[in-house]
């Protein structure tokens, strides 16, 4: 005799309540998709490298559930993008069910054949979708660029690099000594991921106002815009001299310039004049022994410090912002700047370095830290006996006891008031109209400098603003 057990018949009952479960498919040709754009857009790929991945979300906001019968790229198995439905790859599927009120996710990738052209490529495409004997689609669009490739490359002899078109660095781009790479207006080069500029020889960027040089990452997309790390930076070894910079954007590496050189008696390792270099995991710039000249620049935001000056060395800075609102990802433990005149070697021994000279004038040293500049010249609590010749001059400085600038021989009229940025943590340091920072500047200094980083005048009013950002009311 066949014995069941109520647990059982409960067990028995409820799979076929669900085995006959009724679907509630609609085929009615008046239940559309709903989607979460009508336009994916892919902005400035370059050529063989694949784009970040995009994703549209598919609606189904009806009281029935319905089948889409075909999603599809418009272009087929030709079309550079790249599909991905639901968590299938492919260029179309198809009777994809989706009940009422729930959605399903497709991802979009592109990457864009060389075309050996110069002028940046419209490629359109799009994602079909056919429904109830509807057609619906959502358009792709991106910008293709070719590039000048260079992966793990050494320039020898003279070398110039144009604005015809982008140059993508992977690995390293290798200036070999005695070697020189001039950049022309315009020219913008794209590292990949921890690729690096090493300099043997010489670099010379040229830009202009109208047409900075640009060293960014190779990810353009909106999300990248301020991402820092993405690439190494620019690195300066100890037998590379003569490197000037004038009018750059460097931005999103992990140290912006490094500069390793052993400082030569009037033989400046960097003249870096009109530049920005911001949003650095590390330093923007880190200079180790060296000569370094640094006129109207902008230093900005970086995870550790912004300008190291470290194991000597001789620098001027006039008209320079140095500041740090650094908020990404952790919060960071140094100041804007940091003097150092001394290290330990590998055995335990103190090595006196002296600073020769580090001066400041017309400048903002500032930031979300109460104290934003550091003098570091004491060794296990004795204050090293190397050279330590900073002065400040008609700048702001962030610093907890404005007392500490009593002493002449450093400090000559300067201020620790808020320079009043406009949105320091939008990257905005412009001055506002009620900045300390307004006409203080030394005249001397500006004639140096005529204009801002923005091309504005500092001889036109009352005096010079301090800083690289000339206020115009």
């Amino acid at each position: 005799m066949l014995r069941i057990i109520p647990g059982a018949i409960v067990f028995l009952s409820l799979a076929l309540l669900f085995s006959c479960e009724k679907e509630n498919i609609s085929y009615d040709s008046a239940l559309k998709l709903e989607f979460s754009a009508d336009t994916i857009l892919f902005d400035t790929v370059f050529t063989t490298i694949g784009s970040a991945t995009r994703n549209v979300r598919v609606y189904n906001r009806n009281n029935s559930d319905i089948v889409i019968s075909a999603v599809k790229l418009a272009g087929g198995s030709s079309s550079p993008f790249r599909i991905n439905i639901d968590g299938e790859p492919s260029t179309i599927a198809r009777n994809i069910k989706i009940r009422s009120n729930d959605s399903l996710y497709v991802f979009v990738e592109v990457t864009i054949d060389p075309t050996m052209q110069n002028a940046p490529l419209y490629i359109p495409d799009s994602i079909v979708f056919e429904t109830n004997g509807n057609v619906q689609d959502v358009n792709l669009i991106a910008w293709g660029q070719d590039v000048h490739l260079l992966s793990s490359y050494t320039l020898e002899g003279s070398n110039t690099f144009s604005s015809e078109k982008p140059y993508l660095i992977h690995n390293y781009l290798y200036v070999a000594p005695n070697s020189e790479l001039t950049v022309n207006p315009g020219a913008k080069l794209h590292f990949h991921n921890q690729a690096i500029l090493w300099v043997d020889g010489t670099l010379k960027v040229s830009g202009s106002l109208e047409q900075p040089v640009v060293f960014e990452g190779d990810r353009l997309e909106d999300f990248y815009s301020d991402k820092a790390g993405q690439w190494s930076g620019i690195y300066m070894s100890p037998v590379s001299r003569n490197n000037i910079i004038d009018w750059a954007i460097i931005k999103n590496a992990i140290n912006g310039v490094a500069i390793d050189t052993f400082a030569v008696p009037d033989v400046p390792a960097l003249v870096i004049n009109n530049t920005r270099i911001e949003n650095m995991s590390s330093t923007a710039l880190l200079a180790s022994g060296s000569i370094v000249k640094a006129g109207n620049c902008l230093f900005a935001n970086a995870g550790i410090m912004v300008v190291v000056l470290r194991f000597g060395g001789y620098y001027e800075f006039n008209h320079c912002t140095i500041v740090n609102y650094w908020s990404q990802y952790m919060h960071r433990k140094g100041p804007a700047l940091i003097i150092n005149n001394f290290y330990e070697s590998s055995e335990g021994e103190l090595i006196n370095r002296d600073i020769e000279k580090a001066y400041f004038g017309n400048c903002i040293i500032y930031g979300s830290r109460p104290e934003e500049l550091e003098i570091d010249n004491v060794y296990k609590g004795q204050e090293v006996s190397a050279k330590m010749e900073y002065l400040l001059e008609n700048s702001i400085l962030r610093i907890e006891d404005a007392a500490d600038t009593n002493d002449l021989s450093h400090f000559i009229n300067t201020r620790s008031a808020n320079p009043n940025f406009i949105e320091p943590f939008n990257y905005n340091f412009q001055l506002d109209t009620l900045s300390p920072a307004k006409d203080f500047g030394l005249i001397n200094i500006a004639t140096e400098f005529p204009i801002d980083l923005y091309g504005n005048s500092r001889l036109s009013d009352n005096g010079p603003d301090l800083g690289c950002f000339e206020r115009l009311e």
